[in-house]
C-alpha cells in the first residue's frame, strides 16, 4: 500500500499565542524528530493530518519542501473534551529497522461463541509489537469464537501477522469467557440462603411441637 503523501511546513515560531493562530487557519503545530536527526518544528492542515491517521498502519510521507521523511504518528495530542486536534509528533523512521509500536487489539467471533451466557471481558485493549515499519498492521485480530465458559486467551496464544512480535509477558491475560457478575452472584446466593432457612424451619418445627 503507498504510503499517505503529506504536505508540511517548516514552523519558525513556537508559542501558545502563535499556536492559537495556528488553529484558528486550520493548522495545527506538530514536530517530526528520530532516526539519528534533530527535531524539526512543523505546521500542517489538520484536516490533511486526519486522513493520514484514518489508518494507524499507514506510513506517511512528510513532504518538506525539496525532501522528504517517511515518519509513524507517534503522538497524537487533542482536545480533552472536543477531541479535536492539538498537536502530532511524527516520528522519522528507517524502514530496514524494526520498531516498536502500540496497536490496538480487535475482538473477533463473538457471535459464533455458544450460547452458555457467558460474556466476553477484554481484559488488554492494545498490544506492543516488534515489526519493520512496513509490517505495522492496523490491528490485531483476536478470535473468541472457540472459547468457552471461564476459558480465556494470553498474549503468548494470540495469532500474530508474519514479522510481528508481541512485546511483554507471554502470559498476559488479553480476553476471558466469564459468567455475568449478577447470574454468579445469584448462583452463590441461593445455597447460603436455603442452609439458613433450614435451621430457622426446624426450629418452629420443634417449636410447634412443644407447643
Amino acid at each position: 500500500m503507498a504510503n499517505y503523501q503529506l504536505a508540511v511546513e517548516e514552523r519558525t515560531q513556537t508559542g501558545k499565542s502563535y499556536n492559537r493562530k495556528l488553529r484558528s487557519e486550520g493548522k495545527i503545530p506538530a514536530v517530526v524528530y528520530g532516526f539519528g536527526q534533530d527535531a524539526t518544528h512543523i505546521q500542517v492542515a489538520a484536516r490533511e493530518v486526519e486522513k493520514a491517521l484514518a489508518d494507524p498502519a499507514s506510513l506517511i510521507d512528510l513532504q518538506l519542501g525539496d525532501g522528504k521523511k517517511t515518519v509513524i504518528a507517534k503522538e497524537v495530542h487533542r482536545h480533552p473534551f472536543r477531541g479535536t486536534l492539538l498537536h502530532v509528533d511524527f516520528y522519522a523512521v528507517d524502514l530496514s529497522k524494526k520498531l516498536e509500536v502500540t496497536v490496538p487489539i480487535r475482538v473477533v467471533g463473538e457471535e459464533q461463541r455458544p450460547s452458555d451466557g457467558g460474556v466476553v471481558e477484554t481484559y488488554l485493549w492494545e498490544l506492543p509489537v516488534l515489526c519493520l515499519p512496513t509490517d505495522i498492521p492496523g490491528h490485531i485480530d483476536v478470535d473468541v469464537s472457540g472459547l468457552e465458559l471461564d476459558q480465556g486467551l494470553t498474549v503468548g496464544e494470540l495469532a500474530l501477522p508474519e514479522g510481528v512480535e508481541a512485546l511483554g509477558g507471554p502470559e498476559e491475560l488479553v480476553v476471558k469467557v466469564s459468567v455475568p457478575r449478577a447470574a454468579g452472584a445469584a448462583e452463590e446466593a441461593e445455597p447460603e440462603e436455603a442452609e439458613e432457612a433450614e435451621p430457622g424451619a426446624e426450629a418452629a418445627e420443634e417449636g410447634g411441637g412443644e407447643a
